[in-house]
């Protein structure tokens, strides 16, 4: 092949990756619910796509939070309740 064509051919890949699609069934209420979730520009993937990356979230947000808490005093109470019991079975 002539060199000085070699410089000018240009080839040209197109890939085209075709996302498959499921069927699922739900109930009408939920339906309703994604459809509220929705925004107009979101496709119903999308949407359940982040319902469930919210289902990972990082539990380190909610460290510290009864901090300085009734609740947590409550909860010291009976976990010391709950040890004295299990070393009383030893």
């Amino acid at each position: 092949m002539d060199l000085e064509l070699a410089k000018d051919l240009c080839i040209c890949v197109c890939i085209h990756s075709i996302m498959g699609t499921k069927t699922i069934s739900i109930r009408d209420e939920v339906y309703n619910i994604l459809k509220s979730l929705k925004r107009d520009n979101e496709s119903f993937s999308e949407v359940i796509g982040k319902l469930a990356e919210k289902r990972k979230s990082d539990l380190s947000q909610y460290f510290g939070v009864l901090k300085g808490s009734k609740v947590l005093d409550e909860i010291e109470e009976d976990y010391k309740k709950i040890r004295a019991s299990a070393m009383q079975r030893i």
